[in-house]
């Protein structure tokens, strides 16, 4: 086949442009909802298949359940928040004040929290200007930057001088709660809710069933931005900056597409390796994740993790995430093709961890046409078996998958590898049917280790070792 060559449009350039779900008028027959109306009062009022209109303006610590078949759908500006604004404050010593906080969100995963975020999993969040500040256990850890939240006073306590800033509080857990079937959601700002862990502003504990969210920008919610279920499509949304994870999901048949995730996974001080990242889906069937962009999240920038099968990833565009690009772990049948990578995994290059493409105790994964760039860090398509057990569709085993007509770029001579690595059983993992071929790689020498099979090798020991490659092609940098 003939290879593209690498992508190198900047990350910015490339997000989907939203078709326009915003509107300058409410359409026919829908139901105009200011900014100081009750959405649920007015969605309950309305009934099943009726449209909200939102109007532009901020639609404070709103928070819905809809009816079946109701339509949300949002005025240029509209913005649906889930915080509220702090004033008051008053000067405490070199600190500042502000009392009456009774919010106090649904902790969970506190025990996946990293070392540096001593009250992760509590989404009680608080920004300044639009970013969040790092919450500390005590008043005697508070600096700039940072803020405390004494929960037996009520009280909220900053270093920074908050005069002629905008300060907010996240307070409400979502802006729309699942339940419903067939709702659409579009056009909206939905930001700076108390989204707890593994639970999303959209969707809130109960993955949506037949939803419709298009062309909304989700941004700065504790938890998950958007949660989806069976038959979900996410589609033209601009999820970025939420502090656990961009996307979420189970269920049958999502779609998620034209969507960029960006600067997701950093603010909750949650470990992205157990969740976070761009996206994660567990337990799906069917689920397509097709011509998405996803930059610069803290963890992978895809990740499909427990009981997925017959997943499609293509036509994405991965870069910068730090824990790798896409991950299908412990997991079955799927087909990633067409992608293209640069740069992601620079956090974690370790064995063949950080990998762009990585098959994580998962098999029966066909992996064609796509272009990974390891400038910047991170391996290229990294296979892994450890010991995990069983799972809905058969042991969680690395077998049966096949790596053929991918463009592979390593520049760095220390950097970069690919192939097939166990911890577990690792004569089984060699035995399984995995294979390599029809794969073009470049790097700066042939004599450099960046090929893996159990162990590290250079380009003609690694084929005389394992047989992998015979009609792969090599090219020097």
């Amino acid at each position: 086949m003939t290879f593209a060559e690498p992508d190198t449009t900047p990350a910015a350039s490339l997000a989907a442009a939203p078709s326009g779900g915003s509107s300058a008028q409410p359409p026919p027959g829908a139901v105009v909802v200011g900014v100081d109306a009750d959405l649920q009062a007015m969605a309950d009022a309305a009934g099943p298949g009726a449209t909200l209109w939102l109007e532009a303006g901020v639609h404070r610590e709103q928070a819905v359940t809809p009816l079946d078949n109701q339509r949300f759908t949002g005025a240029e500006g509209a913005v649906m928040n889930g915080a509220r604004l702090l004033d008051g404050f008053v000067r405490d010593g070199e600190n500042y004040v502000v009392g009456g906080q009774t919010q106090e969100g649904e902790r969970r995963a506190a025990e996946e929290g990293l070392d540096a975020f001593p009250r992760a999993a509590y989404p009680d969040a608080v920004f300044v200007d639009d970013k969040p500040l790092q919450p500390v256990d005590s008043l005697a850890e508070l600096a700039p930057g940072r803020f405390f939240f004494d929960y037996a006073a009520d009280r909220i306590y900053v270093r920074d001088d908050p005069a002629g800033h905008a300060v907010e509080a996240a307070v409400s857990p979502y802006a729309f709660a699942g339940g419903a079937t067939g709702v659409t959601i579009e056009g909206l700002t939905v930001e700076k809710y108390a989204a707890p862990v593994q639970y999303g502003a959209i969707g809130h504990n109960t993955p949506p069933v037949g939803w419709t969210i298009q062309d909304n920008e989700v941004r700065l919610n504790y938890g998950v931005g958007i949660l989806a279920g069976t038959d979900t499509k996410l589609l033209g949304n601009h999820v970025h900056d939420n502090g656990e994870m961009g996307l979420g999901g189970s269920g049958d048949n999502i779609l998620v597409e034209g969507n960029e995730l960006a600067a997701n996974g950093f603010f909750s001080g949650i470990d992205p390796f157990w969740e976070g990242g761009g996206a994660k889906f567990a337990v799906t069937r069917g689920l397509v994740v097709r011509d998405n962009l996803s930059h610069d999240n803290n963890g992978y920038g895809l990740w499909t993790d427990i009981d997925n099968i017959d997943t499609l990833y293509e036509g994405n565009r991965l870069q910068g995430n730090s824990g790798g690009g896409i991950n299908h772990e412990i997991s079955y049948d799927a087909v990633i093709r067409d992608n293209s990578f640069a740069g992601n995994g620079a956090a974690v290059p370790e064995w063949l961890w950080g990998s762009a493409i990585q098959i994580q105790n998962s098999q029966q994964v066909e992996i064609y046409g796509n272009t990974v760039d390891m400038t910047g860090g991170g391996n290229g398509i990294g296979l892994i078996q450890q010991d995990r057990g069983d799972g809905a569709h058969g042991p969680y085993v690395t077998a049966g998958n096949a790596v053929h007509d991918n463009l592979l770029i390593a520049p760095a001579a220390d950097a970069g590898a690919f192939g097939a690595v166990a911890d577990s059983d690792e004569a089984a993992l060699l035995a399984a049917g995995n294979s390599f071929d029809h794969n073009e790689y470049r790097v700066t020498s042939a004599a450099d280790d960046h090929w893996v099979w159990g162990e590290y090798y250079d380009w003609e020991s690694y084929r005389a070792a394992s047989g992998q490659d015979a009609n792969s092609t090599l090219v020097l940098l």
